[in-house]
């Protein structure tokens, strides 16, 4: 637990030499974050013997944060502030939930992230509460999660480049916002070349390793597979390739593959993660987004990947994404999943398909 703050002390302490080495840049103070409120439909939840259930919800988020540029020093502290109709750990009874879908409190209000950043020429030093440096889809980590530790990169991109080449190495420690004081450590290395103005080829290879999973709170256990004690049965050590093409336009264009295999295992360890999407809200009226995903129930930690669906392992995905963008900054979203739950321990639930949809409005300042 001391780790954290004693690295972000050393990223302090050392900036002073980093300025007079590379050049002091100028001092910059930036308000900044997001904010979300949504309502969302889910419909045809399989509840054996019973049959089928839905369930609807709105939800609302505020996560607004402070950055600060010192020459090559950056700092930054956010919030988090959420809002829901209902308590996401609890059932409508009042007894608690076994499994906890959601990478969130739904009632909460607490740090989002705090972390402090030193780059020195190619070395960029990143340590605390953070967003994923590593170039991953939320096939492995959500994008709402924040680790907790510390990111040392070497990235050897430059103004005016057209390519950018990096290699980062990442150790976290307790990183989901439930319980959790499980240990993560990896890397990646990180190709993109611009094939012409706006558009770029970016390739990818990470490798991440999941340590104390026990540790997890058993409500995000999820489907990964458990042992007679409600443990996760095996170890995540986690292989990821990922290949994403963008091209700019009148309507931009982006696609990407991603592919994943759990090193540790060899059955039920794969995963495929598929996007595609035409239009940027940032320069178009509006953006459609597809994506597929296939993945098995260990391929990895269901604790932190992607919470937009209902199940987060051992599923099969189409999703849909139409926005508009309704001001700077700002977008409406209307959102269409239909999921299974394709390596379900029941039979009658593999071939059900569960629907969600959600309206989100989203806003950047």
């Amino acid at each position: 637990m001391r780790r954290v703050p004693l690295l972000v002390a050393l990223l302090v302490m050392t900036a002073h030499p980093a300025a007079a080495q590379y050049g002091q840049k100028k001092q910059s103070f930036r308000f900044a974050g997001d904010a979300l409120a949504r309502y969302e439909w889910t419909l045809k939840i399989p509840t054996l013997p019973e049959g089928t259930v839905d369930e609807n919800r709105y939800f609302l988020q505020a996560r607004p944060r402070i950055e600060a540029v010192f020459g090559p020093v950056e700092l930054g502290v956010g919030g988090l502030f959420n809002y829901s109709k209902d308590d996401n750990t609890l059932l409508p009874d009042g007894e608690p939930r076994l499994i906890v879908r959601d990478n969130f409190d739904s009632r909460d209000a607490r740090f989002d992230v705090y972390y402090a950043k030193i780059k020195a020429g190619p070395v960029v030093i990143h340590g605390g509460r953070m967003l994923m440096s590593l170039p991953l889809t939320e096939m492995i980590w959500d994008n709402d999660l924040r680790p907790r530790g510390g990111v040392l990169s070497l990235d050897f991109s430059q103004d005016g480049s057209l390519s950018h080449f990096a290699i980062r190495g990442i150790y976290a420690l307790g990183s989901h916002w439930f319980p959790d004081e499980s240990e993560m450590f990896g890397g990646s290395i990180e190709l993109a070349i611009e094939t012409a103005p706006q558009s770029q080829i970016l390739l990818a290879g990470s490798y991440l390793e999941f340590r104390d999973l026990d540790t997890l709170d058993p409500q995000v256990r999820r489907q990964n597979t458990r042992g007679p004690l409600g443990f996760l049965l095996y170890d995540y050590r986690v292989v990821d390739i990922l290949g994403r093409l963008t091209a700019g336009g009148q309507v931009p264009v982006s696609l990407a593959v991603d592919y994943c295999w759990n090193t540790a295992l060899s059955e039920n360890n794969k995963g495929l993660w598929l996007e595609a999407a035409m239009g940027a809200l940032e320069i178009s009226r509006a953006r459609l987004g597809y994506t597929y995903a296939k993945i098995d129930p260990d391929a990895t930690v269901a604790a932190f990947n992607t919470d937009d669906f209902y199940w987060a392992t051992g599923v099969e995905v189409h999703r849909l994404d139409l926005g508009s963008a309704t001001g700077r900054g700002s977008s409406l979203h209307a959102i269409a999943s239909w999921q299974r739950f394709k390596d379900s321990p029941n039979e009658e639930e593999r071939d059900q398909w569960v629907q969600r949809y959600r309206i989100e409005y989203r806003f950047t300042f």
